[in-house]
């Protein structure tokens, strides 16, 4: 029963952090719409803080796994590339809250602070895409979290104008246009 009592304060806490922001939501309206009582939320996190750091830890592992998935499946450093722009549409079609979640608290502490998990962030898997394929000189030399910022900046604006119908183009569209424009930034000259 704790568990299920832990995911529903999971499940309450991500819906109000994406809704309302980490500061807004309160201990209490997170207890009362996960249908528990404060003093359980407390049972399992020692914060409202450590239950943002843990949420950010689960939310990025998620995207990191997706992301480590499609990069192992493609061979050459363009190809890795195509996986993970194409990885990075497909995760925020399939775990949207996760994936606000993530752009709501990339630039906070939660991203840039210490993690308890000691896995890479999803950033860091875009930045060896880009490190092997300099090296492998199918990229042009550049610093490779410069050019991740580039293509995950333009893949996350891509996402939320899809989402909010100012791109009128099929999402296929959106993905090939999006990744060629990231390839074209990495392009040997």
């Amino acid at each position: 029963m704790a568990s299920n009592k832990k995911e529903a304060i999971l499940d309450a806490a991500l819906d109000l952090f994406v809704e309302r922001g980490i500061s807004a939501a309160t201990t209490r309206e997170i207890a009362r719409q996960a249908g528990t009582a404060e003093g359980n939320l407390y049972r399992h996190f020692e914060s409202k803080d450590a239950l943002a750091r843990h949420l950010f830890g689960e939310c990025a592992g998620r995207f990191r796994k997706q992301l480590i998935e499609a990069a192992s499946s493609a061979g050459d450093p363009a190809g890795k590339i195509r996986a993970l722009v194409r990885a990075m549409f497909a995760f925020a079609v399939k775990d949207p809250r996760a994936f606000a979640f993530i752009l709501l608290t990339h630039h906070t502490e939660f991203a840039t602070g210490p993690i308890r998990n000691p896995q890479p962030l999803p950033k860091d898997i875009f930045c060896e895409a880009i490190r092997s394929g300099i090296e492998a000189k199918a990229f042009r030399p550049i610093d490779p979290n410069l050019a991740t910022s580039w293509i995950v900046g333009m893949t996350q604006r891509a996402i939320t104008f899809a989402e909010t119908g100012r791109i009128e183009l099929r999402s296929e569209e959106i993905v090939r246009e999006t990744t060629e424009a990231a390839l074209k930034l990495l392009a040997s000259q």
